[in-house]
């Protein structure tokens, strides 16, 4: 496999001054899998103009590493076309050239942090072959479990006290915030959320403090009105491949629901690889940019968390939810459910079993094949996971677990590129098994993207649905089994579960 590295990829492997930490891993990954590591001579003479390196001489001998592209590629007509339209400098004429050899054959992929270049890798066709670093490494981990490193990640919380403030991990943050050591040692007494892997290196951290109303907020422009607030203290997800991110953006919208608050908000430079990444997190889901910290130049971005808004998509909206939507239950076999629903894992299984070494445990964003002909499914509907039982006692084996919202539902596909493309990685099925659903289904499939809500404090078993008459004894739900409202709160109030806090 012949890999294009992009010109941002080298000066962040290469150069001390960038702090890129996800770059390692990435490079453990290509040396793994014995991919070729290649680079254009346009990337060349680009890193030999850098003004920024350490010093530009330095940086051009380390580029010895790397396998130069020995000719490069004509043009390709559809490129040519492209092009002309699309570039407007002398960067864009080297996207151009990049993509080319991806267009034409001559490498297997292109790796970017660029995303205008991703952009344009998409309207060229080219977006499954020109990934951004977290999306490589998603990829590679998903199809090789057996090469991971580490046996799990755990995110848990402790005592900021307990953790190395000299830890690697936290050099981004001192050298972007002064007196960062003084201020983490002052909040020794205090909880964060960490990420480990099994060698005990940190590859999360998240800090969160709750503000009242009465909050001095002078230094913010334009000023806050008054509101209980949730503040993102720090924040910092090295990518791994494995949507770390997206679970501890769970965690922060778990403690915005729990703490009662009005608004969650965080502040962030935007100069750096590694914060706009994280704030391209947090625009994803539902974060906007409100205004500026005079103090240090930060923006300041905020997510409101009481007021479902129309404009915005599900996903934007989460954790609000609209509660006069449609309602279903949607079954899924045993071994799959607690891999797709972690939170969800029943009392019976071991949890030793389920420790994450895949994307889509991570995700809060997932993803449910079904080819029930079923099709009138529309964005903000409810859906009831309902997890099948043991043939001959399903009644009582068989549960409800838990609760999710629809953000899309996709069907009709034309390609298996662009099937793919949307099951990749958040689904629990590999590439073989996919590969054969579309064998057997094509475009029949319909894709369900949902966000998992909530697990059911207590699991309504299937003999409750028939004695209730939601299901007809002795049958067992069907993919998406619509259910009426008043069925809807008859499970809630038997799984002892509230939602009153999401309900908008």
């Amino acid at each position: 496999m012949r890999v294009l590295l992009d010109t941002n990829i080298i000066i962040y492997r290469e150069n001390k001054k960038m702090t890129n930490y996800s770059i390692g891993h990435l490079f453990r990954w290509l040396d793994k899998l014995k991919y070729d590591k290649l680079i254009h001579p346009l990337t060349k003479k680009e890193i030999a103009e850098y003004q920024y390196a350490d010093p530009a001489e330095s940086m051009t001998l380390k580029l010895d590493a790397y396998q130069e592209l020995k000719t490069q590629a004509p043009m390709a007509e559809h490129v040519t076309t492209f092009a002309k339209a699309a570039d407007k400098n002398e960067n864009d004429r080297v996207d151009m050239a990049l993509l080319n050899e991806v267009y034409q054959g001559r490498v297997d992929l292109l790796i970017t942090e660029d995303k205008r270049l991703r952009k344009k890798a998409e309207t060229l066709g080219l977006g499954h072959k020109v990934f951004s670093i977290n999306a490589f490494l998603s990829v590679v981990t998903n199809e090789n479990p057996s090469l991971i490193e580490y046996k799990a990640l755990a995110v848990r919380k402790i005592l900021i006290g307990e953790i190395n403030v000299r830890d690697s991990f936290f050099d981004s943050l001192r050298s972007a915030y002064a007196g960062f050591d003084t201020w983490f040692n002052s909040k020794c007494d205090e909880d964060a959320y960490i990420c480990q892997d099994d060698t005990g290196q940190l590859l999360g951290f998240l800090y969160l403090k709750t503000e009242s109303a009465d909050e001095n907020y002078s230094d913010i422009t334009p000023i806050f009105r008054p509101q209980r607030r949730l503040k993102i203290g720090t924040f910092k997800v090295v990518a791994t491949g494995f949507r770390l991110g997206e679970r501890f953006i769970k965690i922060i919208l778990d403690n915005a629901i729990e703490r009662n608050v009005d608004e969650v908000y965080v502040t962030l430079f935007e100069d750096r690889a590694e914060l706009e990444t994280l704030a391209t997190l947090l625009l994803r889901w539902g974060f906007e940019k409100y205004g500026m910290k005079n103090s240090t130049g930060e923006t300041v971005l905020t997510k409101q968390m009481k007021h479902y808004l129309t404009e915005l998509t599900p996903r934007q909206n989460f954790p609000n939810i609209v509660y006069n939507k449609q309602k279903f239950i949607l079954p899924i076999l045993p071994q799959y459910h607690t891999s797709l629903l972690p939170d969800s894992i029943l009392r019976n299984e071991n949890e030793s079993d389920f420790l994450a070494k895949t994307p889509y445990r991570y995700a809060l964003q997932k993803v449910y094949i079904s080819f029930s002909p079923e099709r009138n499914i529309k964005p903000g509907d409810i859906v009831v996971f309902y997890r099948n039982g043991v043939a001959g006692n399903a009644g009582h084996t068989a549960v409800l677990t838990s609760i999710a919202i629809v953000e899309e539902a996709i069907y009709g596909f034309t390609s298996k590129e662009d099937y793919m493309s949307h099951v990749q990685n958040r689904s629990v099925f590999t590439d073989v098994e996919l590969e054969q659903f579309w064998r057997q289904h094509r475009g029949n499939q319909i894709v369900l993207k949902f966000i998992f809500v909530k697990s059911f404090a207590k699991r309504p078993i299937l003999k409750f649905l028939w004695d209730n008459d939601i299901i007809a004894f002795p049958s067992g739900p069907r993919p998406f089994t619509r259910i009426s409202d008043d069925q809807f709160n008859m499970i809630l109030n038997e799984a002892q579960t509230d939602l009153s806090h999401y309900w908008r």
